[in-house]
């Protein structure tokens, strides 16, 4: 398919388009009995790869409104909009499994740096208060690689000592997700904890040979037509430009921009007026713009995937740039960085167009399957940070399934222990 224009299809309504949106590196598999409740659920990521390993959603929360209204608008309605510190634990039913990260900033790099004294911090003693007083089976906490850095490594420590001291036993790794199978550098943390009684320690599973650092952009973003175009006119500037050829980088959270108009580019657009180097550092965000199928070349005959719309940002004064800011071109067929959201000092463009990557772009690349989508109501901003905060759905899916099958092997071991002894 050209890159460059629609993917032509015959007039068919917004739900028989559906038919065309096949991506899913989560396939769903059948029900394994296990309940799991989901503190700081942000807009389901996680819960989509949990969901999708066989585990059934019971409950979950979020202080985020509009994170709440995407997942309700794709997992449910049994999610609870509010301040977990303000919820009381009886009110969360039993699940055999609690989920969540606990929001990044404080201990990101690029975050505040505050660190458990931070507001967002001390929410990692919150996710603790609520594994104390439910005691499930197991728990799955995520959180930033800064968490195990020098500076909060005593955070961590001591996070890991209370999860032992309230009786489970804890594993714990630094998972990137390119190696399990998703187009993209994320590094994260994640701490698995095992209920004592029940006589094992989580054993993180492998990656697999075919997942090992295999998935490039144009695995996953390479078959989406340009989306549709809202603003008409060419880009005047650009941040990073991704490259197809790698991994995506990390989703983050941020929607402030550089200044650049977009347009669908079916014409094409001389290469040499997008340098892959030419970032300028803004003060101010972008307009936000509503996600929706405007000014479709084609009309009915186009297809243009849910939260795949074009848009502009408008021209704003720069602001003095750090020195390790960059312009960055990203590659089809190789390894990408962190996919951004147009954030000022990683903020990235399309490898095939100068423009940033899509809201479904960045589902695709933090393995979201297609079924997913982002209400057109939120704010493009919105849509964004829900997208940046979540979990790669597939590290999500691959730990669910290794979890199922340890939690079944110990309950199959202890009902034939006793069996044995009786």
């Amino acid at each position: 398919m050209n890159p460059t224009h629609c993917q032509a299809l015959p007039p068919v309504s917004y739900i028989e388009r559906s038919e065309y949106m096949t991506f899913d590196v989560t396939p769903q598999l059948p029900s394994n009995d296990i309940t799991v409740a989901e503190l700081f659920a942000g807009g389901g990521l996680m819960a989509v790869g949990l969901r999708a390993a066989g585990y059934n959603l019971v409950w979950a929360n979020d202080f985020d409104k509009n994170a709440v209204k995407a997942y309700r608008h794709n997992l449910g309605d049994h999610i609870v909009h509010g301040d977990i510190t303000a919820i009381d634990p009886a009110d969360i039913p039993d699940t055999d499994v609690i989920a969540g990260g606990p929001p990044c900033q404080d201990y990101s790099v690029a975050g505040t740096g505050a660190g458990e004294n931070g507001e967002r911090g001390k929410l990692v003693w919150a996710y603790l208060r609520i594994i104390e007083a439910k005691r499930p089976k197991a728990f799955i906490f995520e959180n930033v690689k800064g968490l195990i850095t020098k500076k909060h490594r005593p955070t961590f420590d001591a996070l890991l000592a209370k999860f032992e001291e309230i009786g489970y036993r804890v594993s714990w790794r630094l998972i990137n997700a390119w190696d399990y199978g998703v187009a993209q550098k994320r590094e994260r943390v994640f701490i698995v904890g095992i209920r004592a009684d029940l006589g094992f320690a989580f054993e993180f599973p492998e990656p697999r040979p075919e997942d090992y650092r295999t998935q490039v952009l144009r695995d996953v973003i390479g078959d989406l037509p340009e989306p549709s175009d809202t603003c008409g006119k060419n880009v005047k500037k650009v941040e990073r430009v991704a490259d197809m050829n790698e991994p995506g980088p990390t989703v983050t959270t941020q929607f402030r921009c550089q200044t650049v108009e977009i347009t669908n580019h079916t014409g094409g657009v001389p290469a040499k007026e997008y340098p892959g180097h030419t970032a300028s550092a803004l003060d101010e965000p972008a307009k936000a713009i509503v996600a929706g199928v405007h000014g479709v070349p084609g009309g009915a005959n186009c297809f243009y995937p849910p939260n795949h719309v074009q848009t502009r940002a408008t021209t704003v004064k720069p602001r003095q740039r750090l020195s390790n800011q960059r312009g960055y071109v990203a590659d089809m067929d190789g390894p990408g960085r962190t996919v951004n959201t147009c954030r000022l000092d990683h903020a990235e463009i399309h490898p095939q167009a100068p423009r940033r990557f899509t809201v479904r772009e960045c589902l695709r690349i933090q393995s979201v399957p297609d079924w997913y989508v982002l209400p057109d109501d939120l704010s493009l901003s919105a849509q964004y940070r829900i997208v940046g905060n979540g979990v790669a759905s597939r590290v999500a899916y691959l730990l669910g399934i290794a979890l199922a099958e340890q939690l079944r092997s110990s309950v199959i071991g202890e009902r034939l222990r006793t069996e044995v002894s009786a």
